[in-house]
């Protein structure tokens, strides 16, 4: 058996639900990151590549630490690698390998 729906005949303007921004304001929202957490996180993984680049075997290829130091963003391991190569405290050859510069070289 179907039932149709009924019609209220008297209802002029719409019912609307009072309080809902006091009940929602409970609520908060997240924030987003500032530029200064995303200098601190990067220089944690600058920290992590050098370590990386330390306790690894030599010689190791630019493209592997770079996933594993960011593996989800390989621009945030590209710039951790750039940042140790400009500071010269790695060197990367021509072939692509990267490996940490002792005072001597």
């Amino acid at each position: 058996m179907h039932r149709r729906a009924r019609r209220v005949a008297d209802s002029e303007e719409p019912e609307f639900e009072s309080g809902v921004a006091e009940r929602l304001a409970q609520y908060e929202v997240s924030k987003p990151r500032l530029v200064a957490d995303e200098a601190a996180a990067d220089t944690v993984l600058v920290e992590r590549a050098a370590t990386l680049l330390a306790v690894m075997p030599r010689n190791q290829l630019r493209t592997t630490i770079e996933g594993l130091l960011s593996p989800h963003d390989l621009d945030k391991g590209r710039g951790a690698i750039d940042a140790l190569i400009d500071a010269a405290l790695a060197a990367e050859d021509e072939s692509g390998h990267v490996r940490l510069r002792t005072p001597a070289t």
